[in-house]
């Protein structure tokens, strides 16, 4: 058994895994800290993973088992994990939710393609973000995690969110966006929750949900994959005026600016 720690959103916690993959997967995340709680997957969800992902390696079964744990902690700690991408233009988080296979990482690669050098990476699939409650109002910050997607667009960074931006495909070259309500908005954030295991791990994770959808604006884009798209959704949630520059970042360079390095990470 591999015993190490790691920090995610200022959270230092024990990881316990089978397979040193586990370790490497984390290499960025390493610390020396006091761990605030123990994470392991019990040997009967992994075998229940299995069912339904015969084709997955065991290692991998592993490292995604542990991050339903660390899902199932965090809220005890003001913080909850969500199913999305999350970029940052001049300091400000957005967060772009869909169901898998939608788009929202193309999207927010448009974004970095098109807006270029304003435009970074928190974290492409899998964020942490903490609600805090301070003099009155909320603020909520998005943390990266070594979970990103299988384009590995994260960097150790973090942001204040500054509006959540739910993603729909259009296959007519149309794109338009609009505010929703919290009312209409629960039901989407829902199905991009990563649900805890414990009752009431489960219940304070809604009551923290609920404040990031009273306390931001939400929107739904209906998009394609084109500049347009770009100019749509930047306009509405940043209030600036989109200016076509073309294509500032190819693929590839956004690829080399947004993976994080191989090299194992000394505890910090």
């Amino acid at each position: 058994m591999d015993r190490f720690s790691i920090e995610l959103a200022g959270v230092p916690m024990e990881i316990q895994s089978r397979y040193n993959y586990c370790r490497w997967f984390c290499r960025n995340y390493l610390t020396s800290r006091e761990p605030s709680f123990s994470v392991y997957v019990e040997d009967s969800r992994l075998e229940e993973m299995r069912e339904y992902n015969a084709d997955m390696r065991d290692e991998f079964l592993e490292r995604d088992g542990i991050y339903s744990v660390i899902a199932s902690k965090l809220p005890y700690y003001n913080r909850v994990t969500l199913h999305g991408a999350c970029i940052s233009y001049r300091g400000k988080g957005y967060l772009f939710t869909a169901a898998s296979g939608t788009g929202k990482s193309t999207h927010i690669g448009l974004w970095k393609q098109y807006v270029g050098a304003d435009v970074d990476i928190v974290n492409g699939d899998k964020p942490i973000f903490q609600i805090e409650e301070k003099s009155g109002s909320t603020k909520i910050t998005a943390y990266d995690t070594p979970w990103c997607g299988k384009e590995g667009w994260n960097r150790k960074h973090s942001a204040e969110v500054a509006a959540i931006c739910f993603i729909r495909r259009t296959e007519d070259g149309s794109n338009h966006i609009r505010r929703v309500s919290p009312e209409e908005a629960i039901s989407i954030m829902l199905r991009q929750m990563f649900h805890p295991y414990e009752p009431e791990a489960t219940g304070l994770m809604l009551e923290l949900f609920d404040k990031m959808i009273e306390n931001l604006p939400l929107y739904l884009l209906e998009c394609d994959i084109s500049e347009d798209a770009v100019r749509c959704s930047f306009e509405a949630l940043t209030g600036e005026k989109y200016i076509s520059r073309g294509i500032q970042n190819t693929l590839e360079e956004i690829n080399q600016l947004w993976r994080m390095p191989n090299k194992m990470q000394e505890a910090n």
